[in-house]
């Protein structure tokens, strides 16, 4: 057993040094987890900023100007108004606004008499911005008309009253920030275990290991371990330098707890990087198959759009991303502040699902080394 542990270890050491003394990683690595992470937070937004629109008021009283007003920045930005159609369509195809606010002729009076209508000509090319648009033109239009007419707050009318339980600036730089920091560390545990098996396949080294006394399993272990401890490392210094340091990130959660639940994901998806070392016979093709692999992992894992919006067939396959578990049991930890505990059955999942996963990978890798 001394004899194995020593073994074992010097294997690790020797994985560990070769990652550091390949620049071309370790460049990526700190991209990756630094610089990757803050324009994933920073440079895609949630919510709407600086919405250019035009209006066409045939109206022009007092009350439509108010109406206008109150599309003001930071949300929107407000280019002038468009005098005809003609105009207006000019204005949309040549993507210069976002939508174009139509009031009609006797605006004021219909508004007073609880008549009135309002037009909004959205431009459908920029999908996310013009649904942001519209739900905040809506919000607009329902305080306007209860500004206007308090009374009717108790005739029917039901005022919503929101508030944000986790995330209460409703920032989209913390949800982007964590999912993307999820998606690195998923991308790197499909790339750095089969990159380096397929470092010795390069150089010749299988044959060498064929005859040594060390075990293809011991072997495969080895370096399935050490790039995990580098993961790990990269992955905890991320979120304390880069999530909560430069982005500002509350973390809310116990990292302790966090580590654990990634290590459990390491698990998971080391089998995966395995299957793309038995398969890959060079490193070109281990990035190939890595993203050919990550991408539906990502479609299934609820990150880019709900798993209750999509078909029903695809609902199913998502139990079988595992960052679908991790995701959900990383936001529970880390945004919500929720214990290991408390998020068991993305743990279970995750256990279940790589074991699957591990061991085949293992299994077919063994066959293949």
């Amino acid at each position: 057993m001394k004899e194995f542990f020593g073994r074992f270890s010097t294997l690790i050491y020797k994985e560990l040094l070769q990652f550091v003394r390949s620049k071309g990683l370790v460049i990526f690595a700190i991209y990756a987890f630094t610089l990757d992470i803050y324009f994933a937070a920073t440079g895609i937004s949630l919510t709407l900023r600086n919405a250019k629109f035009f209006v066409q008021d045939y109206d022009m009283t007092p009350v439509s100007r108010e109406y206008v007003y109150r599309f003001h920045k930071p949300y929107f930005n407000f280019q002038g108004y468009v005098l005809g159609d003609r105009q207006l369509e000019d204005k949309l195809l040549e993507d210069k606004a976002i939508a174009v606010i139509k009031i009609p002729d006797h605006f004021e009076r219909d508004f007073k008499e609880g008549k009135a209508e309002i037009g909004m000509i959205i431009n459908g090319a920029e999908i996310v911005a013009s649904y942001l648009f519209s739900a905040y033109a809506a919000q607009i239009t329902y305080n306007f008309i209860l500004d206007h007419f308090p009374f009717r707050k108790g005739l029917g009318l039901i005022e919503p009253d929101s508030r944000l339980y986790f995330n209460q600036n409703a920032s989209s730089k913390d949800f982007m920030g964590i999912s993307e920091l999820l998606t690195v560390v998923t991308l790197f545990l499909l790339i750095l275990p089969s990159s380096a098996i397929i470092r010795e396949k390069e150089r010749g080294n299988i044959e060498m290991l064929i005859v040594s006394p060390v075990h293809n399993y011991t072997f495969m272990l080895a370096k399935v371990v050490a790039m995990s401890v580098v993961i790990l490392l990269c992955t905890i210094a991320s979120i304390l330098f880069m999530v909560e340091g430069v982005l500002g990130v509350v973390v809310k959660g116990n990292l302790f707890d966090f580590a654990i639940f990634t290590l459990v994901f390491v698990f998971a998806a080391s089998g995966l990087s395995m299957f793309i070392a038995a398969i890959s016979e060079n490193m070109l093709q281990v990035s190939q198959l890595s993203i050919l692999i990550l991408v539906p992992i990502l479609y299934l894992s609820g990150s880019w759009t709900p798993i209750e919006a999509m078909p029903k067939v695809l609902q199913y396959l998502a139990y079988l991303s595992p960052l679908k578990y991790y995701i959900d049991g990383a936001f529970g930890i880390l945004i919500k502040g929720l214990p290991l505990t408390a998020v068991i059955s993305d743990l279970v999942g995750l256990l279940v699902l790589g074991s699957i996963v591990f061991f085949a990978g293992s299994y077919f890798l063994s066959r293949k080394v």
